[in-house]
């Protein structure tokens, strides 16, 4: 995927994220923590897409940063808030450009688009920048041991629908690519994505390097299953140091 760059995933997949790819998903536990860690104050969102979760928070009384370097995102997200409730930036994780401090910073499933570890650490070292004492930052991410498989894997199946993952794993640089492949209502889309498939334990390290350390580690975001080698994803908080 020599052509692939930061926001190819979002533009190519702006128009039926929500409608195709995640009708089915509810982030319900995912808002409700963290309107409880927020406890009020202010919340940023990296990769804030089309404000599945920032739009609910901000329904519910929060202030709320979302920030995404896929333009395409950013326009259906404004579509879908007229009244401007989320401050929406177009930007780049490493660089951060938003202002003030937050009390919760999380992300979901989009820091491992960050391929090169360097620029990961440097989005860790901005976000420590941005937390207020006593903040948290939350991150949701693949477990790597659950995709560093590859092959071709049939995500969704329907009488009018397929949906075929193809994916490749690079153990050495630890880059796993895949192309979405969706055909529906006589129409065939691919989807390419690539992550840099680090570790639970190599964002330790990486935030013990920004400032931030582990406080816990679900496999939930309610917090109530552990995190597990089966595990798909590990919810992680980090607070400052």
């Amino acid at each position: 995927m020599l052509d692939y760059e930061k926001s190819t995933y979002g533009e190519r997949i702006a128009d039926m994220y929500d409608d195709w790819m995640h009708s089915a998903w509810e982030p319900r536990e995912t808002i409700a923590a963290v309107e409880e860690l927020a406890g009020g104050g202010a919340v940023l969102e990296l990769g804030v897409g089309t404000g599945r979760i920032a739009l609910p928070l901000a329904r519910a009384g929060l202030k709320v940063t979302g920030i995404d370097v896929s333009p395409a995102m950013l326009a259906r997200l404004r579509e879908k808030d007229p009244d401007g409730l989320i401050e929406a930036v177009q930007g780049d994780f490493t660089e951060l450009p938003v202002e003030g401090r937050f009390s919760v910073v999380f992300v979901v499933n989009s820091l491992l688009q960050l391929s090169d570890p360097a620029d990961q650490l440097r989005c860790l070292v901005k976000v420590r920048e941005h937390l207020e004492p006593g903040g948290v930052l939350i991150m949701e991410e693949a477990n790597p041991a659950v995709f560093s498989g590859g092959g071709l894997q049939v995500a969704h199946i329907t009488t009018d629908e397929l949906h075929l993952i193809a994916s490749e794993y690079d153990p050495i640089g630890q880059h796993y690519r895949a192309q979405h492949v969706i055909l529906r209502n006589g129409e065939t889309r691919l989807n390419p994505v690539a992550l840099r498939l680090t570790s639970p334990s190599e964002f330790d390290l990486m935030a013990e390097k920004a400032g931030l350390r582990l406080r816990e580690r679900w496999g939930n975001w309610s917090r109530t299953i552990p995190y597990l080698a089966e595990s798909r994803a590990h919810i992680s908080f980090y607070e400052p140091v």
